[in-house]
């Protein structure tokens, strides 16, 4: 009866602790924007447009393999949300990039993503749907695809970021043979694994940054809500856990 009481006083401790940090988290915040996270890709992509536009070359934006009804779906919209500021400045230099994926639902939205970008500038003459291309639904195809543009020259610039796994090696590997730089980042393992030699590390966009990109590329009130709710639900978590930790010591200890 004592170790059950003692159970409940620490479950109930540890929620009270909860409580109160989010508390003073909320008043911290409450006049002012929670500050964003440093992620140097993001950064790095408004420059990368400016170059290409003064070289007379392209980008090309490999979106990978993600379905925007399935289980990759958020890794796909946080992808284009990242992309955002690049799709706005190559409107307005009018150097539309080459976006390539294997997923017809994503190739539609990503089409749809750049011609608002146009839409915004009304400048919606300007765009042209072959900048978007479906090119295999198959991983491994699609990669080879997106490799050959590569090769082909006329792209100065590379950026995978979205649903990737292994595949995304013939992609990354074709940009260092042209000498061509490369960013981006995903959300599998597999692809992390890839990526990661191919990468450098400010280049790299690792696992749950993807879901602050819209966040750190523009700071609306609306990314920053999502933002901070998925940082109060990490810190949910990582409490739980600990409380859970301490319940169950206190169990065995009884027992």
């Amino acid at each position: 009866m004592i170790n059950q009481t003692l159970m409940q006083l620490m479950a109930l401790g540890v929620a009270l602790v909860a409580v109160i940090a989010f508390a003073l988290y909320g008043m911290r915040y409450r006049n002012q924007s929670p500050p964003t996270r440093s992620i140097p890709v993001f950064g790095s992509l408004a420059d990368e447009v400016g170059r290409v536009a003064e070289e007379g070359t392209s980008i090309h934006v490999a979106l990978g393999n993600g379905s925007v009804i399935g289980e990759d779906a958020m890794t796909s919209v946080a992808a284009l949300q990242g992309l955002s500021a690049l799709l706005d400045l190559s409107a307005a230099y009018d150097t539309p990039p080459l976006i390539t994926t294997s997923d017809p639902t994503l190739y539609l939205l990503a089409g749809d993503w750049l011609r608002r970008a146009y839409v915004r500038l009304g400048s919606v003459d300007l765009y042209k749907s072959a900048a978007v291309q479906f090119t295999a639904p198959s991983p491994i195809t699609y990669a080879a695809t997106a490799a050959t543009y590569l090769s082909d020259g006329g792209i100065s610039s590379n950026v995978v970021l979205g649903a990737f796994t292994q595949e995304v090696t013939l992609v990354t590997t074709a940009a260092e043979r042209r000498g061509i730089h490369s960013s981006g980042g995903t959300t599998s393992p597999q692809g992390l694994g890839a990526l990661y030699p191919a990468l450098d590390q400010e280049q790299l966009v690792i696992g749950e940054d993807m879901f602050a990109s819209g966040a750190v590329v523009s700071p609306r009130s609306a990314a920053l809500a999502s933002l901070s709710a998925q940082d109060i639900l990490r810190w949910l978590v990582i409490i739980g856990i600990i409380g859970a930790a301490l319940i169950s010591l206190v169990g065995a200890g009884g027992a």
